[in-house]
């Protein structure tokens, strides 16, 4: 990997850190970076992670397997999220996958903190959630950001769809 993809992603990081407020560990925002540079020079593959992911599951995938498919998920997560969305699928749910991937490959942090991570990702790279129900969907995947500007207008993320039409 070269340094200079390395820092350009490390300062897309510090970038969605500085506009989400969000405190990031050092080991978090490194872990970031060097997985943004990677995926700065490979394509990532988001279409069938749910499927990818069971499948994996299912035949007790290395760590190093887990790893790469719950950073699909961190990075489908972050900016592709429409496209998540057209195959029928809610952030919640791609977020719930991509931890469970980080327990699986044994990275804690990760897991616990994927929200955290996706937010500052997308706040550095994409647009914010545009719209009460990608917010609301947002905010229900465990995105500060979203639920803050959701209260704000005086909105709480209930947990089912059939709460908003």
């Amino acid at each position: 990997m070269q340094d200079a993809l390395v820092a350009a992603a490390d300062d897309l990081v510090g970038d969605g850190i500085r506009d989400t407020g969000i405190a990031l560990t050092d080991t978090l925002r490194h872990y970031m970076a060097i997985t943004l540079a990677r995926y700065m020079r490979e394509q990532v593959q988001v279409d069938g992670l749910t499927i990818r992911i069971v499948e994996a599951m299912d035949r007790r995938a290395t760590v190093g397997e887990m790893r790469a498919l719950a950073d699909a998920c961190l990075i489908g997560c972050a900016m592709f999220t429409e496209r998540l969305r057209a195959r029928g699928g809610s952030l919640r749910h791609y977020s719930g996958m991509g931890q469970t991937a980080y327990d699986a490959a044994r990275l804690v942090e990760q897991a616990v903190s994927f929200a955290h991570m996706r937010d500052v990702l997308a706040a550095a790279a994409t647009r914010p959630p545009e719209g009460v129900r990608a917010l609301i969907d947002a905010a229900r995947a465990g995105s500060i950001t979203a639920r803050a500007s959701l209260k704000d207008d005086g909105i709480i993320a209930f947990p089912a769809r059939r709460f908003y039409s």
